[in-house]
């Protein structure tokens, strides 16, 4: 069986990619490893994944996986997008709220890089298309260990009337009929067979 590394803290989407190479009946193990890399300042999130996972691969010096999202307020003009993160830790979800006072477009999306250095060092991008939604005009403090952000207390997909925190995995399935980053590496990797033979 191939294994490759996430260097994520997140067990939520290890389990979430080993799934999806479940389903596509790959002979593949996603193990965990997490590692304080830095995040650069750049413009897209697939720009920080490519520099988190060469990072990574440099340390353990084997296939290794990456991941970063963005999010994109449209009536901020795209913004905070790969800066997320800082906002969060900074201002908050409330401080999110308080910039959408008084908006009318309330639309937002989410969007996820993955990306795999090979056994070889080289680079593949995997992308999410958006995830779109709205921006609820309070906050939702439901716990549910399915949510892997805070914005998920305030983030509506479209097609549904409730939080993302609120939502079962049926419910969250059903509403997000789109090809992700997890999808779109395993369908690859069905289509490279070689990707999956140990071969150093």
């Amino acid at each position: 069986m191939k294994e490759i590394i996430f260097a994520t803290g997140n067990k939520g989407k290890v389990f979430s990619l080993q799934k999806y190479a479940n389903k596509f009946d790959l002979d593949l193990a996603i193990t965990q490893q997490f590692l304080d890399l830095i995040e650069p300042q750049a413009d897209t999130s697939s720009e920080v994944a490519k520099s988190k996972a060469r990072q990574a691969y440099k340390v353990f010096n084997k296939p290794v996986l990456a991941d970063d999202s963005s999010f994109h307020i449209s009536t901020l003009g795209g913004f905070p997008g790969p800066y997320i993160k800082y906002m969060i830790t900074t201002l908050g979800i409330n401080g999110i709220l308080s910039f959408m006072e008084d908006k009318s477009d309330r639309s937002a999306y989410f969007l996820s890089s993955l990306v795999l250095i090979d056994e070889y060092g080289r680079d593949h991008l995997f992308e999410d298309e958006p995830y779109w939604g709205t921006i609820a005009t309070e906050i939702d403090d439901f716990k549910s260990e399915k949510s892997w952000s805070e914005l998920h207390k305030i983030f509506i997909p479209n097609g549904s009337d409730k939080v993302l925190a609120r939502m079962i995995e049926f419910e969250r399935e059903k509403v997000n009929i789109r090809t992700n980053s997890y999808e779109k590496l395993c369908l690859w990797l069905k289509d490279n067979p070689q990707m999956l033979k140990d071969s150093l």
